[in-house]
């Protein structure tokens, strides 16, 4: 797959969590999550986190970075400096 083409994917992929979350936070948790356990690629993981939160889609971002987290594509030490910032440590 190019990478526009995997672009595009990724674009439809986070825009249609947050057009069927309807605005609710829960839905767009629970949506992206739903999305991310089925990601068994490392870098489709990283590559829809850092699309969402390009978008501003913070909640959609922390769910498919936590999946990169555990597929292998985020360090631990990355992780723990992301979660210690968003925590204002």
């Amino acid at each position: 797959m190019t990478k526009n083409i995997k672009y595009q994917h990724n674009l439809k992929r986070i825009n249609d969590i947050a057009f069927k979350s309807e605005g609710s936070i829960e839905k767009q948790i629970k949506l992206a999550s739903i999305q991310a356990k089925r990601i068994t690629d490392e870098d489709k993981a990283i590559e829809r986190a850092l699309l969402a939160k390009q978008l501003g889609y913070t909640d959609i971002f922390e769910v498919f970075f936590q999946r990169a987290f555990e597929l292998g594509k985020v360090s631990l030490k990355d992780y723990r400096e992301y979660k210690l910032t968003k925590l204002g440590i």
